[in-house]
């Protein structure tokens, strides 16, 4: 192989490695954690309280999209930030059957936004990276200030 071609190979070897690496780079990875609360009934009492709208995560263990979003879009720090404007709530949708069924879930991962009073104001389904998330959430803020 001549110089030319080598450095041909290492320019496409480079390329394809930013390819795989810079999207996980561009995330902002945190070690800090949404504060999950995983009672309907609580959340609601502190959202009332608190005059925050709830984010409530209908999710599943067994859930590639589910499991996706709970490595990268929640550990990102910005969205953890955001996510402090909330009450943020998980439910597994195989252990809460009766607020799954409630939520009229039938996908998971559902992300459900409710005003502090528990009005339903923004849904939706699949899965979301951290943009997606963010734009949700200033979705639901417009929504739930309106």
């Amino acid at each position: 192989m001549n110089r030319t071609a080598m450095i041909r190979a290492m320019q496409v070897a480079a390329v394809a490695m930013l390819a795989f690496v810079a999207p996980s780079a561009l995330a902002q990875k945190s070690k800090a954690s949404i504060p999950w609360v995983s009672s309907l009934a609580k959340a609601k009492k502190t959202a009332a309280k608190q005059n925050k709208p709830m984010m409530v995560d209908f999710s599943a263990e067994w859930c590639p999209p589910c499991k996706a979003m709970k490595a990268s879009t929640w550990k990102d720090g910005q969205v953890i930030e955001r996510a402090k404007r909330f009450v943020p709530v998980l439910i597994d949708i195989d252990k809460q059957r009766k607020a799954t069924d409630d939520a009229k879930v039938t996908a998971v991962p559902t992300i459900v936004f409710y005003t502090s009073k528990g009005k339903e104001i923004l849904r939706a389904e699949g899965y979301r990276d951290v943009k997606g998330i963010l734009d949700l959430m200033a979705e639901a803020e417009k929504k739930a200030r309106s």
